[in-house]
């Protein structure tokens, strides 16, 4: 059991499997698998985690795989043992030695606030 309600935020642990539209406030960590729509501030798939389908965050670091729709508003990291493919969107592009990337790249500018 969690030790402290984190408002706001989305926890899919392995082996968990879900399907639909979800819009997450804060953090979304995914260890399981999502196929739908996720939309985050901050998203983290762990080396166990799959998502597939429009994926939107500020910020997302992926160790597992990301397949179909990715935009990425801010910065986009992927870890060695990330794997992404699809349209991938993105301010900000990091990748790790290892790390796969296959699809459309679309480098988006900026968005400051002012």
């Amino acid at each position: 059991m969690a030790e402290e309600n984190q408002n706001g935020c989305l926890i899919v642990g392995e082996g968990v499997v879900l399907s639909g539209k979800f819009s997450v406030p804060d953090v979304a960590s995914i260890s399981g698998k999502i196929d739908g729509e996720l939309s985050a501030r901050e998203i983290i798939v762990g080396t166990t985690g799959v998502l597939n389908g429009k994926i939107t965050a500020d910020v997302m670091d992926v160790r597992g795989e990301v397949h179909q729709d990715l935009v990425s508003n801010k910065s986009l990291l992927i870890r060695s043992s990330g794997r992404v493919t699809g349209t991938i969107s993105y301010v900000e592009l990091e990748i790790e030695k290892g790390g796969d990337i296959h699809g459309t790249l679309v480098k988006l500018e900026n968005k400051t606030v002012g």
